[in-house]
């Protein structure tokens, strides 16, 4: 699937997964880890392998364990606006 930065990033930032931008961080807070799931999302056509990735960015990034139901919402939302 190829992945438009700005709509995951639209996503990713209005989620605010780690609550950094809540808490008054730039809006580019999340740039890092939105490429690299741009990157590996070209690999991915179901929500559940895109919901892994995001997954384990923000582990791998941010060591971070989010909710892998939470993932997989974005992950929708993502499928979602890219129709």
């Amino acid at each position: 699937m190829n992945i438009d930065v700005k709509v995951l990033t639209e996503i990713i930032n209005s989620w605010d997964p780690v609550g950094l931008l809540a808490g008054g961080a730039p809006e580019d807070e999340y740039s890092i880890e939105i490429r690299e799931i741009v990157a590996g999302g070209t690999f991915y056509t179901r929500e559940t392998d895109l919901a892994r990735l995001i997954y384990t960015v923000f582990n791998d990034k941010m060591g971070v364990k989010l909710n892998l139901l939470a993932c997989l919402n974005q992950a929708f939302k993502l499928t979602e606006q890219m129709k």
